[in-house]
């Protein structure tokens, strides 16, 4: 059906006429001015009917206060994420630089795929392949300095990044392609390099990166955390699940708290914090019970306790 426009004042009026609580509608609207109704609205699905079919109505009680104060929140979950996932996302680039350029060459090698363990899987994308992407996409002037001219069509052949150093390459890969690098660098002993130079695990630290670029993409695009499964989670020392359950709060195997976890793990090993989880992440859950709930505890539609949803209650320690 075509959607009609609608000012900020008719958007809260919308609301209220499916049964949303809202005690300032001034204030509702000014924050519908920052926060669009369309992205405000994907964390409605707990509080109405049954929005699977169509019923978008609210449950008795519904306030708008209550799930703005529950975006509010994350958005401050968000920040310290960031505020921590950027320092680490640089050390690893200067890792993985470091034990690339003394393990297995300085220049040209990682262009033709030296020191990586390729997938033997028929048709899948050489490893190094993701990092030549990327390089080839960049228009910073520190990759033009260091890639000629050397083409086969529209793309860029490898011999083009022979006088290219693996510090200056690795500032231009993408998060991800840095992480296919990372796993992939395990037979050279690159990977070994890294882990040891970060008080790490070189069985867990791959995964634990990779879970670490699936955190960072879905903060730097907006995406929400609240509630959200984790398909592929990170690995965890054995002692350290157990402790934080014990110490902080439980959570499941595909939450989002167990990616903070790990990053909390990393960063402390590697130097880079130390108690992130308990000192900065904690207090905000702990202000915010419902948010506490969806980012240690997701759960489906229908299962989220009532008194949680009202803004009553408190999360499970």
């Amino acid at each position: 059906m075509p959607k009609d426009w609608l000012s900020y004042e008719q958007q809260i009026e919308r609301l209220r006429q499916r049964g949303m609580r809202v005690d300032d509608c001034t204030d509702a609207a000014q924050f519908l001015s920052r926060v669009s109704y369309y992205r405000f609205s994907g964390y409605f699905r707990h509080w109405q009917r049954d929005p699977a079919r169509g019923d978008n109505q609210f449950l008795e009680g519904t306030s708008f206060d209550v799930i703005r104060d529950l975006y509010e929140a994350e958005q401050e979950l968000v920040a310290v994420c960031d505020e921590l996932l950027h320092p680490l996302e640089v050390l690893l680039r200067t890792r993985f630089a470091y034990a690339y350029g003394n393990r297995v060459g300085v220049t040209g090698t990682f262009a033709r795929g030296e020191g990586f363990t390729q997938s033997p899987r028929f048709g899948v994308e050489r490893v190094e392949e993701h990092a030549l992407a990327s390089l080839d996409r960049s228009k910073e002037a520190f990759v033009s300095h260091y890639r000629d001219e050397i083409k086969q069509g529209y793309a860029y052949k490898p011999e083009a990044y022979d006088r290219m150093p693996i510090w200056v390459a690795v500032e231009a890969f993408s998060f991800g392609s840095l992480s296919r690098l990372i796993e992939a660098s395990g037979d050279s002993g690159v990977l070994d390099d890294i882990a040891d130079s970060m008080n790490a695990s070189r069985r867990l630290l791959p995964g634990q990166v990779r879970s670490f670029v699936y955190l960072r993409n879905r903060v730097a695009h907006c995406a929400q955390l609240w509630n959200h499964r984790v398909l592929d989670t990170p690995g965890l020392h054995p002692k350290t699940g157990g402790r934080v359950k014990k110490a902080l709060r439980n959570f499941l195997d595909h939450s989002v708290y167990k990616i903070l976890v790990a990053l909390d793990d990393v960063a402390t090993r590697s130097g880079l914090s130390e108690d992130w989880l308990r000192h900065t992440v904690e207090p905000i859950l702990e202000k915010n019970p419902l948010l506490a709930q969806g980012i240690a505890e997701p759960v489906r539609y229908g299962d989220m306790p009532a008194n949680l949803l009202s803004g009553s209650g408190s999360a499970s320690a």
